[in-house]
């Protein structure tokens, strides 16, 4: 049973208008399908892994920023600089997973950024134009097939193009005077 207090908006209005709860079940709704599109790349990720890789990519998955190592993660963070007063446990826990996130976007964008450039490289030949000379391969030669890995270069474009403005909200500000500051953007 519901009570009604004098002073509540509801008490003045002889008709009860019906509650929604659409709104809880949208937010819900999107973090599930949030939850459900990082499963599907994950999976995509791992079906052509072999066990070894897998074992590999699990434990990596397991990392965390502050698990044992929360002191740590409270020196690299700098809360001593930012307050005089020692961080709470779960607010160290939050940063943690906060940082975690965008780890992980910078991470899968830079490989969305280097699968594009082996593409490219792949497409063009632009490897395979300076290994003209050395046609004959030898026994110690590496294999032609192999994975390089992701450098920082990739990273840093992956930072920058996660800070790009989307065309909508670039649209709104012209003919706009003074100078647009963006602010730090992460995902």
């Amino acid at each position: 049973a519901k009570v009604g207090l004098p002073w509540e908006i509801a008490s003045l209005y002889s008709q009860e208008v019906p509650e929604r709860d659409d709104e809880d079940d949208e937010d819900e709704e999107e973090m599930n399908y949030a939850t459900l599109q990082r499963l599907k790349k994950a999976d995509e990720r791992t079906k052509a892994m072999t066990k070894e890789e897998y074992v590999t990519w699990s434990e990596y998955r397991q990392a965390s920023f502050t698990f044992r190592k929360g002191k740590r993660f409270r020196e690299w963070a700098g809360f001593g600089t930012i307050t005089e007063s020692k961080p709470n446990d779960d607010i160290v826990d939050i940063l943690g997973f906060l940082t975690f996130e965008i780890v992980q976007t910078l991470t899968e964008e830079a490989l969305r950024i280097k699968e594009q450039e082996d593409l490219y490289k792949e497409k063009s030949g632009v490897e395979d134009q300076g290994k003209k000379r050395k046609a004959v391969k030898g026994l110690f030669d590496p294999p032609a097939v192999g994975k390089s890995p992701v450098e920082p270069r990739h990273v840093q474009e992956a930072f920058r193009r996660l800070q790009v403005r989307p065309k909508k909200s670039r649209a709104m500000l012209i003919g706009t005077r003074g100078l647009n500051r963006t602010p730090l953007k992460l995902f």
